[in-house]
């Protein structure tokens, strides 16, 4: 996963719809000043700025994420920033060792749960927590995006019963039972729609190809992907022109910790 991750780090802050997406997330928190966040799979770090522009020189930021590439390029952006409020720490988000029992104000968390396990992330959310703390993640509807979609209905033509990764989460019934189980009483979730940039057949494969999400694929030969890669090709550039194909629709949900 580290080294994933570390392979998408450079660039992957200058891409618009990342920056929109975690701004939205931090604008319907309602953080206050002087409060304390940690922002969980901080990647290169866009929430986490936008958290600290909110909270001011009286509170802190700390970013925590497994990839050291993605901390180099959130250092470079927060270096840009002028900010002085932001610190960020390589570490497991599900686990957060590193950090004492209820010592944060609010816990976010921008795009992550695509890749994370929710009840061991929101546990180790819920522990770092105080009293009334806030919880904010955004998290992709269930079944998109459709090219994810038509990714796993192809894969399952070869055997593979490939999970959709937002299933844990990407209702607001799961997101509401994911969070009560953790501890938490939910809130609400905003709905919203992120316009994702258009991407040709062949990208999309790579991205499905190599997604961390997918271990199963390792089990096909090489003839057997070669075989899947084909057929996804030709079934996805039948809908890359489709009206609504790239748009992606997401939920901010927000809870508290008693």
């Amino acid at each position: 996963m580290e080294a994933y991750f570390d392979g998408r780090a450079a660039g992957y802050g200058q891409l618009d719809w990342h920056t929109g997406y975690a701004e939205r997330l931090v604008a319907l928190a309602g953080l206050a000043s002087g409060m304390r966040v940690l922002d969980a799979a901080t990647g290169t770090g866009l929430a986490a700025l936008a958290a600290a522009r909110v909270v001011g020189p009286p509170g802190e930021v700390v970013g925590v994420d497994i990839s050291a590439g993605m901390l180099q390029e959130a250092d470079h952006l927060l270096a840009a920033s002028g900010l002085a409020n932001v610190t960020y720490v390589k570490a497991d988000v599900t686990t957060l060792d590193e950090f004492e029992d209820e010592s944060f104000d609010a816990v976010l968390c921008c795009a992550g749960m695509l890749y994370l396990s929710a009840g061991p992330a929101l546990s180790a959310w819920h522990r770092v927590l105080r009293p009334s703390g806030l919880l904010g993640f955004s998290a992709m509807r269930a079944g998109f995006p459709v090219a994810a979609r038509v990714f796993r209905e192809c894969a399952a033509s070869f055997g593979l019963a490939l999970p959709d990764p937002m299933a844990e989460v990407g209702t607001e019934k799961s997101s509401r039972e994911a969070v009560s189980r953790a501890g938490f009483v939910f809130e609400r979730a905003v709905p919203g729609v992120i316009a994702l940039p258009p991407r040709n057949a062949a990208d999309l494969w790579r991205g499905h190809a190599l997604s961390p999400n997918y271990p199963e694929l390792a089990s096909l030969t090489s003839a057997e992907l070669a075989a899947l890669e084909s057929s996804y090709v030709a079934r996805v550039s039948e809908v890359l022109s489709e009206p609504g194909t790239f748009d992606l629709p997401v939920m901010y949900v927000y809870a508290r910790k008693p």
